[in-house]
């Protein structure tokens, strides 16, 4: 005849299962905050702007190398 089945193994069977949809969705949840900019897109575009004004600032007040 067949072998008894583990009173334990639906239980384990159950636990794993468990396991293995905790992971996937943190790695679903890790993947979408990947996606999502940490900063709005308004606000790295004020920090571009920003950045090109002192790069034109810095080239304006740098000292020119033919100096005499």
């Amino acid at each position: 005849m067949h072998g008894m089945i583990d009173p334990e193994e639906p239980r384990l069977r159950r636990e794993e299962l468990m396991r293995e949809a905790e992971l996937y969705r943190l790695r679903k949840a890790l993947r979408a905050n990947r996606r999502r900019p940490a900063v709005s897109q308004r606000t790295s575009t004020v920090a571009w702007e920003l950045m090109q004004f002192v790069g034109r600032l810095r080239k304006f007040f740098r000292t020119p190398k033919n100096t005499g």
